[in-house]
């Protein structure tokens, strides 16, 4: 799908704010980067209109997240975890770092297009390298700790923990996350970056011809690209429901953001020498903790928590 083929109508219809309805809106109105992109690149304030996007997105967040965390054989690896649990953090990975190597590749361009300029001819039409390299993001989750695959995939089978959010008041932790949007496209963006080179040479030539030693550009379109594409993934992961902190590779207090806990929920196969850990860790922290536990003697599948 190129990005300029997406065309899109809108409703005229008003929301009714006095009867406004949070879920069902989001049911109605899945998150829609592609539709941001559509109405950023058609806007002649682009700032604007992303600064009004942002707002949309922060509806998609709910009231609490949740980060489920592996425990291996690696004891180093292991206190590293805990100690940024107990200083109220989270830690940013790199992107080619992440359990699925297709990460960040819901778009791209034909480098072979960009050949006609001569500023990139001898890079071989690439402007950008790498995508992935402008950023860092942890995962997070909507599946609450009932959710058996989540512990199975992301808590090493059920021996590691889990760690909810309240997403209303980790201001810096709920600023910078977005909704994932599952696709089953990619998206060419060959155009994007054609206009971006335009507008390079362009402010190069006009901002050097008046003795400019710094070229500024006033055009963002491909950061805001960033900030919304980085949100993609495939279909097939969609029963994570995840929801993406990402922020720039460089950003302040990187590899880490702050994150105050809620609640810290451990799974049933955990060692016990961990289990005091993170229960000294809550205590520390003034939080609940919990331990998961499956009932035997009911027909449902369906772990439960017990408070320790």
């Amino acid at each position: 799908m190129k990005i300029e083929d997406i065309q899109y109508t809108f409703p005229e219809e008003q929301i009714d704010e006095e009867n406004f309805d949070i879920e069902k809106w989001r049911k109605d109105n899945p998150m829609d980067y592609l539709k941001a992109m559509y109405l950023i690149n058609t806007a002649t304030n682009k700032s604007e209109v992303f600064k009004a996007i942002y707002k949309v997105t922060r509806q998609y967040i709910p009231d609490t997240l949740f980060k489920y965390c592996s425990l291996a054989d690696n004891t180093v690896l292991n206190e590293q975890k805990f100690q940024t649990l107990e200083q109220e953090k989270i830690f940013m990975a790199d992107v080619k770092y992440l359990n699925d190597p297709f990460d960040s590749k819901a778009y791209f361009y034909r480098s072979d297009e960009l050949m006609k300029y001569e500023r990139l001819a001898e890079h071989n039409g690439k402007l950008i390298d790498d995508f992935s390299s402008f950023s860092k993001v942890s995962s997070l989750t909507s599946n609450q700790v009932n959710s058996m695959p989540m512990w199975a995939h992301y808590a090493n089978n059920h021996t590691g923990f889990c760690v909810s959010y309240n997403m209303k008041s980790n201001v810096q932790l709920s600023g910078c996350t977005f909704p994932v949007q599952y696709t089953d496209q990619r998206i060419d963006i060959t155009s994007l970056m054609d206009q971006q080179v335009n507008i390079m040479i362009r402010e190069i030539k006009t901002q050097s011809a008046e003795g400019k030693k710094q070229i500024l550009l006033d055009d963002l379109s491909l950061i805001f690209m960033l900030s919304f594409f980085w949100n993609l993934k495939h279909l097939s992961w969609s029963y994570e429901n995840e929801f993406r902190c990402t922020t720039g590779a460089s950003a302040k207090g990187m590899p880490y953001i702050s994150a105050k806990p809620k609640e810290i929920y451990i799974g049933m196969n955990c060692k016990p020498v961990y289990i005091d850990r993170i229960i000294k860790i809550a205590n520390t922290l003034c939080i609940p903790v919990y331990k998961m536990i499956f009932d035997e003697l009911t027909p449902e599948f369906n772990l439960i928590s017990k408070r320790l």
